[in-house]
């Protein structure tokens, strides 16, 4: 069972603390455990904000490369009808952090057992720490072009910017967010205004027959629904929904809202940048521009830091969701997490992950939206909204508690719709929708029929209501 006097006593303030003190009671180790009621505090604009940018990476102009043949009417529509597929899930999982403050991988130890939540923690984790790399090396790549020094300097430079940040947890990524967005504009508004006054724009025009299965697909999977699971390690700090008496339009909307926004504007300006300059990546124009326009740029590479940010930190209560299956918490778990991962991801930058984007994109969404969608299955039609915090944290000894067999299968059924289904579906189920939501839903269905003809363990069950 979880330390309730100890979770209670998380976020106090005592009164006369030396500087060293104060540092270390706000590095962050609340970990895997439910968060503390004086903690939850985040109202939907600091959420919208947290999102829109966290969305707002360097690396999301290269929407507007990837769907550049499309054209840019059908690039805008595409991100549209993305929002429209994706903001139910979004917003079901940004309520599920405030109707139970735990991560999503926490919670699947319901929904998968035990052990089978470990392996999903374990992957995703893997998989966060990729997207880390990822964006480390793009941000070093813009400082290393316009200060023509060598981009492994900057690799370490801003993976120790982002492991610091991440150290102290929700609370202060949300001030840093808040406080830097107005840096972030005026940013790529410098970029912009250069990328018109120094060269030949045209609209961008279809050049290939849109296929919708693909773009949606595409759009999804680089962002919303790829966000969508990491909505409750964010929310869990908001105002718990007792207090707003159920669900708030405004905590279910305006995180996707957030997420999507900041992939239309970037995938807007990645296009013009590919058209005008052969190069989607419009903060490398800062390497052309004296004085104020390399600071802007500098100041794109920002955007790095807080996508990372969503990053590490996910990955980081990923891990703690795999040690705290297999040994008890300990208070400094959390932050030497972040160390080691943050470390990890930096190795990864330097051994250039930017060049397997396209693998890691595509694989990882194939798995990670079943996961999502049996997730949100076994939440509101299995456990109903109702399982108390502290029950995730119940040890099960059975077999059958901890591997749900039932819905580890789903997943895998998805998976290999999602992975291989081009090679066997009829085409309309991959050219006109997109695979990947396909392959969700169907894990979904499988997930529903098992659960409603196949008892859950007893350890499984839901026992009584949520008492938050």
């Amino acid at each position: 069972m979880v330390d309730v006097a100890h979770r209670q006593d998380l976020g106090a303030e005592p009164e006369n603390r030396s500087l060293r003190q104060r540092v270390g009671g706000d590095i962050e180790t609340v970990g895997v455990d439910p968060v503390p009621e004086n903690q939850r505090t985040m109202t939907p604009g600091k959420l919208f904000i947290v999102w829109l940018m966290a969305s707002a990476s360097a690396t999301t102009p290269l929407i507007g490369l990837l769907l550049f043949h499309y054209g840019l009417t059908y690039l805008i529509a595409a991100i549209v009808v993305a929002w429209v597929i994706g903001f139910v899930p979004a917003g079901l999982f940004s309520e599920m952090g405030r109707q139970v403050p735990l991560s999503a991988l926490v919670v699947s130890r319901k929904t998968f057992g035990w052990d089978g939540s470990l392996l999903f923690s374990a992957l995703f984790s893997v998989v966060n720490l990729g997207w880390f790399g990822l964006n480390t090396d793009v941000g070093a790549s813009i400082l290393s072009s316009i200060t023509h020094s060598s981009s492994y300097l900057w690799d370490v430079v801003i993976g120790g910017v982002q492991v610091v940040l991440v150290l102290f947890g929700m609370k202060w990524l949300e001030r840093f967010y808040r406080y830097t967005i107005g840096i972030l504009i005026v940013c790529y508004l410098a970029l912009t205004i250069y990328l018109i006054t120094h060269y030949t724009l045209h609209y961008p025009r279809q050049t290939q027959a849109m296929n919708w299965g693909t773009a949606l697909t595409t759009v999804l999977t680089f962002s919303l629904l790829a966000w969508t699971y990491k909505l409750s390690t964010t929310s869990r700090f908001a105002v718990p929904s007792a207090k707003t008496k159920g669900t708030k339009a405004s905590f279910f909307l305006l995180p996707s809202i957030g997420i999507m926004t900041s992939v239309l504007v970037m995938g807007v300006l990645g296009a013009y940048s590919e058209q005008a300059t052969g190069n989607w990546n419009i903060a490398l124009l800062g390497a052309h521009i004296s004085g104020w326009g390399a600071v802007a740029a500098i100041g794109a590479s920002l955007a790095v830091i807080h996508t990372n940010a969503m990053n590490l930190y996910p990955s980081t209560v990923d891990l703690l969701v795999v040690l705290n299956n297999v040994h008890k918490k300990m208070r400094w778990e959390q932050p030497l997490a972040t160390v080691i991962l943050g470390a990890g991801g930096t190795l990864l930058a330097i051994a250039g992950i930017l060049s397997h984007v396209s693998t890691l994109l595509d694989d990882a969404g194939d798995l990670i939206i079943p996961f999502t969608f049996v997730m949100l299955v076994d939440w509101i039609y299995v456990q109903k909204r109702r399982t108390p915090a502290d029950a995730f944290f119940v040890h099960p000894a059975a077999f059958e508690s901890r591997f749900a067999l039932s819905a580890i299968g789903a997943v895998l059924i998805g998976f290999v719709l999602a992975f291989w289904g081009n090679d066997f579906l009829p085409s309309f189920f991959y050219n006109t929708l997109p695979l990947a939501v396909v392959a969700a839903i169907v894990s979904a269905i499988v997930y529903g029929l098992a659960a409603t003809i196949w008892p859950l363990p007893r350890a499984l069950a839901v026992t009584a209501p949520a008492s938050l």
